[in-house]
C-alpha cells in the first residue's frame, strides 16, 4: 500500500510533460490576460490577416467563448497554431464537439474534421508563415481543419 502512494505522490510531483515551449510558457501565457481582451478588438478583422477569432462551445459546460488564436488557409483547410499545445481549453472544447466558427479576415468560415498534427510532417501543405514562425517559437503541432461553408 505505501509503495502505491509513494508511487501516485512521486508522479505528482514531477512535472507535467507538455508540447508547449518554455518561452511559450513562462512569458506568453501569463501576459494573454492582459493582452488577449486587446486582441479581440481587430482579431477576425478584415485588415489583420494574423489573428482570427474563434467561437467553440465548451465541451462541459456548454457556453460559448470566443478565443482569439492564429489561424490560416492553405489549399482545402485551416491551419491553426497550436502555441498553448492541445491540452488548451479551446483545443480541447473544439475536438471534443469536432467543429467550430472561426472569423478570419471579416468572414466567418464554419469548420469540421479537428486534426492534431506534427508540423513537420505537413510543412509543405502549411502558409508561408507558419512554415517559418512555428520553428522559432519551438511549436512542434498544429490544428487542420476543413471549412465546410461561410457560416
Amino acid at each position: 500500500m505505501n509503495e502505491e502512494v509513494e508511487r501516485m505522490t512521486d508522479s505528482a510531483r514531477r512535472p507535467k510533460q507538455t508540447d508547449v515551449s518554455g518561452f511559450i510558457d513562462r512569458i506568453i501565457r501569463p501576459l494573454t490576460r492582459i493582452f488577449n481582451p486587446l486582441v479581440k478588438r481587430v482579431a477576425g478583422g478584415r485588415w489583420v490577416p494574423m489573428w482570427s477569432l474563434l467561437h467553440h462551445r465548451g465541451h462541459r459546460s456548454g457556453r460559448t467563448y470566443t478565443t482569439p488564436i492564429t489561424a490560416m488557409p492553405r489549399g482545402d483547410f485551416f491551419w491553426i497554431s497550436l502555441a498553448f499545445g492541445q491540452d488548451s481549453g479551446w483545443a480541447r472544447n473544439i475536438l471534443a464537439a469536432g467543429e467550430c466558427v472561426l472569423r478570419y479576415r471579416g468572414t466567418d468560415y464554419h469548420l469540421v474534421e479537428p486534426v492534431v498534427v506534427d508540423a513537420s510532417s505537413v510543412r509543405s501543405q502549411l502558409p508561408l508563415m507558419f512554415r517559418v514562425g512555428l520553428p522559432a517559437m519551438g511549436l512542434h503541432k498544429v490544428l487542420r481543419m476543413r471549412a465546410t461553408t461561410r457560416a
